[in-house]
């Protein structure tokens, strides 16, 4: 995506957050009681509004992410964000961001189809997969995929990070692939780590912290300032500390305090 491409992004994500109860309202309206149901459609649509920021942050990292919609129909997602878009351009944008709404469209509805339909060896590796886990498990899992907030799991004795959800890649601009495993600290921006070092030293003693603000930084040294907070969890052996993000600025409701993670969760492992 070149730069102007780039610019053109962020105006659309822009445009979608300014109609977006307008557009839910008419996807809504247009698919009456077809499927998916109305809460799947708001989040597919949430989920889109998501991969426009992404891509207009950092293009290469921009993909759906869809954990939490199985069992719902590919054809069906892609139809209320097909209506998304429709919705939006009616809206009357520039002829730039219309365009970007387009291409954003295709792409994440490429991507949709790839991670709902796919290769059979993929299928068989996450059905093998899929039987370790518990259905609490399970449950917790798309749960935690499907929240606003940035949810980041903390390995204390290593720190690295063992865990994410889709909305920490959309916080830090990074494929989960390039988070797991990798030192939180490092993400930390450059003026923020002296605080850094002292929560995990609070961190490490067995207390909780937050809310709090600390700055991030995505690929490039932008920084992200954002309100955080921490709980200590054993997990699987492991002690974790749970991060909840959220960019300062977002409307959002303010998340729980605390995570309900019971004994049979199972996170990803790095």
């Amino acid at each position: 995506m070149r730069r102007g491409q780039t610019a053109a992004a962020r105006e659309a994500a822009i445009f979608l957050d300014r109609f977006r109860a307008t557009i839910q309202a008419e996807v809504d309206r247009r698919m009456a009681r077809s499927l998916p149901p109305p809460a799947f459609r708001a989040e597919i649509v949430r989920r889109f509004r998501s991969f426009c920021r992404l891509a207009s942050i950092h293009p290469e990292a921009a993909r759906p992410a869809l954990d939490g919609l199985g069992g719902n129909s590919p054809t069906g997602l892609e139809r209320a964000v097909s209506i998304a878009v429709d919705v939006a351009c009616e809206c009357g944008p520039e002829a730039e961001v219309a365009q970007a709404l387009r291409e954003l469209e295709s792409r994440f509805r490429t991507g949709l189809r790839r991670a709902m339909q796919p290769e059979p060896r993929e299928q068989r590796r996450r059905e093998r997969g899929g039987r370790r886990v518990p259905n609490a498990g399970r449950r917790v899992r798309s749960a935690i995929d499907r929240i606003g907030d940035a949810y980041v799991a903390l390995n204390l004795d290593t720190g690295l990070i063992y865990d994410t959800n889709p909305a920490a890649e959309t916080l830090f601009a990074l494929e989960a692939e390039k988070l797991l495993g990798r030192a939180l600290c490092d993400l930390v921006h450059a003026e923020d780590r002296t605080q850094f070092r002292d929560l995990e030293a609070r961190l490490d003693a067995g207390e909780d912290a937050g809310p709090l603000e600390m700055g991030f930084a995505r690929p490039g040294g932008e920084r992200i300032a954002v309100e955080l907070t921490v709980s200590n969890h054993t997990i699987a052996g492991k002690r974790l500390a749970i991060f909840v993000a959220r960019e300062l600025g977002d409307s959002l409701v303010r998340p729980p305090a605390h995570l309900p993670l019971p004994a049979a969760y199972s996170t990803r492992s790095t």
